[in-house]
């Protein structure tokens, strides 16, 4: 079935965000919404008691798209707040489209907008190019019948999202109780600096990459969370153009993978044996054997103790460095190897359990229905 393609500055009004600036930030007033809290809701927000306009309000059910930075959609679920710059506040003409519907085909449109994307270590997308991106527009009634579909397959991904945050705060307990805070280190473990337990702290490339269609995949810091690397919104190089990065540095199973740019302070384990490149922001981290297990230097570099130094040592306050010669100088303790290695045996137990909730299955699903459904297919 062939629906018609509109634009999506006609199906809707796109309200970016206030230009707060720091002198506008206050002890008290009304939450300031940035990029950063949409990504993490355990973020703190800036306040203001400025008067603007009421069209920068956000409450709670209202469309968001970020488009600098991080490109994603998101539905406001929170108290009232005032919207920042390089946030969309989108405001959908509902005598023609469904919201749940248009969500779905936002998201949809963020591959349109990647293509757009300015900049190597600073994405955002022109406004123009966004609005003029074009969705398939079917009848409202099919819209919504649409979105239904895609919201029980949605659901799937949610109940799975849901399983592995509750694993990784029961992961992080159980280091704590295994280990001691990193603060006080109870236990007496050997104090130690993360350049003590590693054989080198090496990134990529400080080129950009000529990028394929398909190939090895190459990792940002986007990819980088503390679960493991996500393997969505990829990017690819030819084998040739990564045999020219691997020069450099090439992952291998039993390394950390650790964000050095932009979002800096995020670790997660190399724990699988494909093939793959990783750009100039995430550092490749290789643990000596006998010193250090990955899977444990992760959770360690994940605690909240490592992650308040690294942000110490990131330089820069738009393009935020955290140094391999600064990262190495981490402070932290070293438990013998066995100790760290009954770690690893408890989450490989609680992995095994956590493999019930098919994230390929799940996510293969949704992608699978979403395909269909704009091409009228569904």
């Amino acid at each position: 079935m062939s629906w018609p393609l509109v634009e999506l500055g006609d199906l809707a009004e796109f309200i970016n965000g206030f230009a707060f600036k720091p002198k506008d930030w206050q002890e008290s007033g009304k939450k300031i919404i940035r990029i950063q809290n949409l990504t993490n809701p355990h973020k703190e927000y800036n306040l203001t008691e400025l008067d603007i306009p009421n069209k920068y309000n956000v409450t709670k059910g209202d469309i968001l798209v970020s488009w600098s930075a991080t490109l994603d959609v998101f539905e406001w679920s929170r108290e009232d707040a005032l919207l920042n710059q390089h946030i969309f506040k989108v405001v959908p003409d509902y005598e023609k489209v469904n919201k749940r519907y248009f969500k779905y085909a936002l998201k949809k449109a963020i591959d349109s907008m990647l293509k757009f994307s300015r900049g190597s270590t600073m994405k955002h997308v022109n406004r123009g190019d966004f609005l003029g991106t074009r969705i398939p527009l079917p009848p409202l009634e099919e819209q919504k019948r649409i979105a239904a579909i895609l919201d029980k397959a949605d659901n799937v991904r949610r109940k799975r999202q849901q399983a592995v945050d509750l694993a990784d705060d029961f992961l992080r307990s159980v280091f704590l109780d295994m280990f001691g805070d990193p603060v006080s280190n109870p236990k007496g473990w050997k104090p130690a600096k993360m350049g003590d337990l590693i054989e080198f702290a090496k990134d990529g490339p400080h080129v950009s990459p000529k990028y394929s269609v398909s190939g090895i995949p190459f990792l940002s810091t986007r990819h980088v969370k503390p679960s493991g690397v996500v393997w969505e919104d990829l990017k690819y190089v030819s084998q040739e153009e990564a045999d020219v990065h691997w020069k450099k540095c090439k992952p291998q199973k039993g390394d950390v993978l650790y964000t050095k740019g932009g979002t800096t302070g995020i670790a997660c384990p190399v724990d699988f044996e494909k093939e793959f490149a990783v750009w100039v922001h995430v550092a490749l981290v290789r643990p000596k054997p006998k010193l250090a297990n990955h899977i444990w230097l992760t959770h360690m570099l994940n605690t909240k103790f490592c992650y308040q130094q690294s942000q110490r040592y990131t330089r820069g306050a738009t393009n935020k460095d955290l140094g391999l010669k600064r990262m190495v100088d981490i402070e932290m303790y070293a438990p013998p190897i066995e100790e760290q290695e009954r770690f690893v045996k408890v989450r490989e137990n609680v992995l095994g359990l956590l493999s019930k909730f098919d994230e390929s299955s799940s996510d293969s699903l949704f992608n699978s229905l979403s395909q269909s459904a704009f091409a009228g297919k569904l």
